[in-house]
């Protein structure tokens, strides 16, 4: 049997490669696919039969805002965006969330109109998986999710809690 292949490791933006209102879009773009991979994941853990035209609709409007701000960022800036993978491991998701927060701060005063909630909630349903993996509890909740900052905060205690777990 050959070696087994490795998923490739998160990709980082060095802070000098962008901009902040670049990062302030980023944040943006990264809040809207969150959105609609949260939709996703919660359609597929509990299907609604009375709602499936509904369900659908909002996924594809989600879908649809994700796609239109992916074009209009990549259209404008360099390096374009590369749809994170999968943050399956500790090590994974601790680094995505800090580099959500490090953006965060790049981003600075351009940032502080957009509180990413979908971010933190896709971080948080990463975490629960692991969580479940390795029997531990559940990360707590602050709710409801608060201003940008405290969202990062809160990203900045996920990202502990998978150092914690390695």
């Amino acid at each position: 049997m050959g070696k087994k292949a490795r998923m490739p490791e998160v990709r980082h933006v060095a802070e000098e490669e962008i901009g902040a209102a670049q990062a302030a879009e980023l944040i943006v773009l990264l809040d809207l696919e969150a959105r609609w991979e949260n939709l996703r994941a919660a359609r597929q853990g509990t299907p609604r039969v009375s709602s499936i035209a509904q369900d659908l609709r909002g996924m594809q409007k989600a879908y649809d805002a994700f796609r239109v701000q992916l074009k209009a960022y990549q259209a404008r800036f360099s390096p374009t965006h590369a749809s994170e993978l999968l943050l399956n491991t500790p090590a994974r998701l601790g680094g995505w969330c800090r580099q959500v927060r490090d953006l965060h701060l790049r981003a600075g005063q351009s940032a502080q109109a957009h509180s990413p909630v979908h971010l933190l909630e896709k971080a948080y349903r990463w975490a629960d998986r692991l969580a479940g993996k390795r029997g531990k509890y559940r990360v707590s909740r602050a709710t409801p999710p608060g201003p940008a900052e405290a969202v990062f905060r809160d990203l900045e205690a996920l990202a502990a809690w998978c150092d914690a777990l390695t």
